[in-house]
């Protein structure tokens, strides 16, 4: 894992607690970023109706079948 640097959390604690403001700020950045890895892996929906909607009413392909496009 690579330790990264966390922005600077400002904040009026007791003393002492300092270290738990910055852990926390850690934390939140971690699971922030594991929330966002769990989404860009979740598996993206087809394309292929759209492509072939697009195939078809494009005036390229227009009055012509092709089926080993899709």
């Amino acid at each position: 894992m690579v330790k990264r640097r966390v922005k600077p959390v400002e904040s009026h604690t007791f003393s002492g607690m300092e270290a738990a403001v910055e852990a926390q700020a850690q934390a939140a950045a971690v699971y922030s970023g594991q929330e966002l890895t769990a989404k860009l892996l979740e598996p993206l929906g087809s394309i292929d109706s759209k492509a072939a909607r697009m195939e078809e009413d494009s005036p390229l392909f227009y009055g012509k079948v092709n089926a080993t496009l899709f």
